[in-house]
């Protein structure tokens, strides 16, 4: 009987065997640290500290309500998630992306290298973007309409 790819990946070629176990391995990680996250958070409350920077100035730094938007997505809340944080969302559903084009360019082309392209000018455009979306989170308008 001829083995099949899968067969063939996972015994001889150790790279293959790896890739194999990361395209596994981290979801099922990441949904076992969801589950322990939701599981202490109604046995022993809040888990977390409140935001430093916040305590501090009074505005909202950049990550201000990411535990609450990991919290509302982890309840399958993904309204509450984008109320909470935008920014952080779309930081994860980029996240999700780059990880799905890891595990398939590791597991479906052999020796496929993957690379995450970031030039100046996509530097330049992320960090503009992230101190836009600071300072107009902490514009009267905005925390008038969305807190």
């Amino acid at each position: 009987m001829k083995p099949n790819y899968l067969q063939q990946m996972l015994s001889r070629d150790k790279n293959y065997r790896n890739a194999f176990v990361l395209a596994v391995a981290v979801p099922i990680f990441c949904a076992a640290a969801a589950a322990l996250v939701l599981w202490g958070r109604r046995q022993f409350g809040v888990l977390f500290m409140p935001c430093g920077i916040k305590q501090l100035t009074g505005y909202n730094c950049l990550s201000c309500g990411a535990t609450r938007a990991t919290f509302a997505l982890l309840r399958g809340d993904i309204a509450g998630a984008i109320y909470y944080n935008p920014l952080y969302v779309v930081f994860l559903v980029y996240l999700i992306f780059l990880y799905v084009r890891l595990a398939i360019s590791l597991t479906v082309r052999p020796y496929h290298r993957f690379v995450i392209r970031l030039d100046r000018k996509r530097a330049l455009l992320v960090a503009a973007i992230i101190a836009a979306f600071t300072v107009i989170r902490n514009l009267p308008f905005y925390q008038a309409v969305f807190f």
